[in-house]
């Protein structure tokens, strides 16, 4: 199983990263990579969805996503995450990605950081959202596969590209 991920420049990988480290270790959770699912799991061969991935990025560059806020939800995939507004890049690639991928599985994109991975209680979930502080806008300059697990530390990006910087 794949899921495929929006990737962010440098300095807005480090900025998460340092949350999701700080949370990680606050919280006794694990670590992960910051991203943005594009599209959710899909269970097919890597060249196939290599192809399909680099296919639905062609002519794209990079582009800023920006916060709508900082939410938690029951979901695992979504206990505390930084919700964003989707915007015409974000949603051109996902309606490339669904094209190709709808026959091998069903993903609505809801653009989102998620910043930790923890069963909490909704009143704990609350307090740590209202409490991060996290900037308004990201830069997106690349996409990648990741190999999924339910065992987030063997999660591994497979394959990455970057958006078109001319």
């Amino acid at each position: 199983m794949f899921a495929v991920w929006f990737i962010f420049e440098n300095d807005d990988q480090k900025h998460l990263s340092q949350i999701i480290k700080k949370l990680s270790m606050q919280y006794d959770a694990p670590v992960f990579l910051p991203h943005i699912t594009a599209y959710g799991l899909v269970d097919t061969k890597l060249d196939a969805l290599d192809k399909i991935v680099s296919n639905s990025i062609k002519g794209e560059k990079p582009f800023t996503v920006e916060k709508k806020s900082i939410s938690y939800s029951d979901d695992f995939w979504k206990t505390v995450f930084v919700e964003i507004h989707p915007n015409k890049e974000l949603v051109r690639i996902n309606n490339r990605l669904t094209k190709s991928l709808d026959s091998f599985g069903k993903y609505e994109v809801k653009p989102h950081v998620s910043l930790i991975y923890k069963e909490m209680k909704p009143v704990q979930k609350k307090k740590l959202a209202e409490s991060l502080d996290v900037k308004n806008q990201f830069k997106i300059n690349g996409i990648c596969i990741q190999q999924f697990s339910e065992d987030i530390s063997k999660w591994a990006i497979v394959r990455q590209y970057n958006l078109d910087e001319s």
